[in-house]
């Protein structure tokens, strides 16, 4: 569950990329709106998030962080192009997770 600001857009909140993708990514679809302001991440109904969760949670924030670091030096050509980085770098966070070890 995301616990999101309802009127942080209006009010002029920072977009929150980090948790934009993370929605995303867990929806599998690039969602056509931003999410705006400060967002809690629990489980169902408000409940403790598992091990696991917490630790997509935080790949997919430290993926953000880096491709944005990157893009000081090197900046994305354009907002389409910015995403698909953006969204492939959450995907891989959390795939490398999920993957199975040996």
């Amino acid at each position: 569950m995301l616990h999101v600001h309802g009127n942080g857009q209006a009010e002029r909140l920072p977009l929150n990329l980090a948790v934009w993708v993370l929605a995303s990514v867990w929806r599998g679809i690039e969602l056509p709106y931003g999410l705006h302001g400060t967002v809690m991440v629990t489980g169902p109904q408000s409940e403790a998030l598992d091990a696991d969760l917490v630790a997509e949670v935080r790949a997919v924030c430290a993926a953000v962080a880096e491709v944005r670091a990157e893009w000081q030096d090197q900046p994305p050509v354009g907002e389409g192009p910015a995403r698909a980085e953006l969204l492939a770098a959450g995907r891989h966070a959390r795939d490398a997770l999920r993957a199975p070890t040996a």
